[in-house]
């Protein structure tokens, strides 16, 4: 099991702490407004090749000899992280797989509430009290294989296998991008079942109100267009809009990583598991964004949510997720708002879509031969594209497949903004692949809200940066037992 990190979190805050009240001495003199270093050209998208598939051999492991007779009055549990309609949607998923199976087994479906909670959920949990098979994102998968090797179920063998198996037509559905993600030294340890792109949700009625006739691509056009808004509202008539407009800042870990890329930053190249943010590109967007703070084109909310301030012209652009489009189009409608909007990517020095995606895949937990191998076979069920497509609509994520993408072609109809996501599918960049990435997002949270404090000086923003990365290698070492 993973060792408790509780000491060293506590650590990280006093670290925090400190940290800012050292910077808070330098911040007696006024703050100049922060000037940008000289633009860099951002390194060149990854792409990851997806791993050979495994052929059918003679010999197989013991887990594969299995009499599918055995599996008749077999119950395996299915821990899922959704709440809402997408759970919804799963338990009737479930039900239909239990009603028509020919293997006469059970699944029963149960819900964490949320990711975070489902990874607590399985390290509270005992090896002979693990559910059976879980959707988890890839850094949960790398975690758990790394504290306990075999705890998730290498699914090479039943990926290759002649009667289970999946054929190379169903391999190459998927998108590579999404493929890629969930294998570790070669071993498969999940499958891609939904995935969510980080996007910006723009208002472009406001915007060619404002005078722009296209969506920013660069960061200096997209600092042009949330002043612009800014200034629209401080200088109306109306006095409850004063100090809105522009960005609403939000600082969730795939949030700042977007950011992060469209300045040419790779914090951890290849995906291996180092990181350094302390870095001349992670500074700039770090400034970046801290500029768009001072000159109040960016805001920080009061509500968590938000779909009305967009939709009441509070926010010309938010960060956002795909799902989100579905919620912002029920509350333009709900509040009878005109406006035309859309979704769009991150900026980039060189203008290139910058486009996220990250999400949950399926992966089987060890147990008996038996019930990996149902687990398996209601994997594969589900992930047939029909059963995959209302899943996705449900959810309101990416398909992470070509099939899906076709099935939902009727509903792209309906939701046009949604529809909009799809344009970036060849463009997807993803999260490192590897378990440390489970602290590193949580550390990177921590480092750009101080870093967009009143109280921390432009000039403060590397020392956060050295803190980062110094508290990374501590989080990372107790984890790996050093």
């Amino acid at each position: 099991m993973i060792k408790d990190v509780n000491h060293v979190r506590a650590a990280r805050a006093w670290r925090w702490l400190v940290l800012l009240l050292f910077i808070a001495v330098t911040a007696c003199q006024p703050i100049t407004p922060v000037t940008l270093p000289a633009a860099t050209i951002p390194t060149a998208t990854r792409t990851r090749t997806p791993e050979p598939r495994p052929t059918p051999t003679a010999t197989l492991q013991p887990e594969l000899r299995v009499d599918e007779a055995e599996l008749r009055g077999l119950q395996i549990r299915f821990l899922h992280p959704w709440a809402g309609a997408t759970a919804e949607q799963i338990d009737l998923l479930v039900e239909t797989f239990n009603r028509t199976n020919p293997w006469n087994f059970r699944v029963i479906a149960e819900s964490a509430g949320g990711t975070g909670m489902l990874f607590q959920e399985v390290e509270s949990r005992a090896g002979d009290d693990l559910p059976n098979l879980v959707a988890a994102p890839g850094e949960y998968l790398f975690t758990w294989q790394r504290a306990e090797p075999g705890r998730v179920v290498a699914l090479n063998g039943y990926l290759g296998h002649a009667q289970w198996g999946l054929t190379d037509e169903q391999v190459d559905d998927f998108f590579p991008a999404f493929w890629g993600q969930d294998a570790a030294g070669g071993d498969r340890l999940g499958i891609p079942l939904l995935r969510d792109v980080s996007v910006l949700l723009y208002n472009l009625t406001w915007a060619r109100e404002l005078g722009f006739t296209r969506a920013p691509v660069t960061p200096d056009e997209f600092r042009q267009q949330a002043c612009a808004a800014a200034q629209a509202n401080r200088s109306d008539r109306t006095i409850s809009n004063d100090g809105t407009g522009g960005w609403i800042v939000e600082t969730r870990g795939v949030t700042l990583w977007s950011w992060l890329r469209g300045f040419g930053a790779d914090p951890s190249p290849a995906g291996q598991d180092g990181y350094t943010f302390d870095t001349p590109e992670t500074a700039e967007a770090f400034a970046f964004l801290r500029g768009l703070a001072d000159e109040n084109c960016a805001w920080k909310s009061r509500l968590a949510e938000p779909y009305e301030y967009f939709a009441n012209r509070q926010a010309l652009f938010y960060s956002g997720v795909l799902e989100d489009t579905l919620i912002q189009a029920h509350t333009m409608t709900r509040l009878q708002k005109t406006d035309e909007w859309t979704v769009i990517p991150y900026p980039s020095l060189d203008g290139e879509p910058v486009v996220v995606a990250s999400g949950p895949s399926l992966a089987v937990l060890h147990s008996t031969p038996e019930e990996q191998l149902a687990a398996w076979l209601f994997l594969r069920w589900l992930i047939t594209p029909a059963h995959l497509a209302e899943l996705t609509e449900a959810a309101g994520g990416l398909p992470v497949t070509q099939s899906v993408l076709l099935e939902l072609s009727t509903f792209g109809v309906r939701q046009p903004q949604w529809r909009a996501g799809l344009n970036y599918l060849e463009q997807i960049q993803t999260p490192p692949a590897n378990a440390g990435w489970r602290n590193v997002r949580s550390l990177l949270e921590d480092a750009g809200y101080q870093a967009l404090l009143p109280s921390v000086p432009p000039e403060g923003i590397p020392d956060v940066l050295q803190l980062l990365d110094e508290m990374i290698l501590e989080v990372n070492a107790t984890d790996n037992g050093n």
